[in-house]
């Protein structure tokens, strides 16, 4: 229950620093509003599982959802159309 917090306040920080030294424009503005959706929707519904799965399942769960996700940075999407 304690890592949310943490990572948001880390992705928060790390934010507002590359937004000070320009390492932002105006293109990852919009990818970051684009992605912002799906990351308080895969928040809140982490933090509404958490409390309903023993901790075991939970951490499969997670596991599988980040094997899933670096699968999907390795191969391109092209591959799948």
């Amino acid at each position: 229950m304690v890592y949310q917090p943490v990572i948001g306040m880390a992705f928060l920080i790390a934010a507002v620093l590359l937004g000070a030294s320009g390492a932002i424009t105006g293109d990852t503005i919009k990818l970051y509003f684009l992605g912002l959706p799906m990351v308080l929707i895969g928040m809140w519904l982490g933090l509404k599982l958490y409390g309903h799965l023993d901790e075991t399942t939970f951490r499969k769960i997670i596991l599988v959802l980040l094997l899933l996700s670096g699968f999907f940075l390795v191969v391109p999407m092209s591959a799948f159309l």
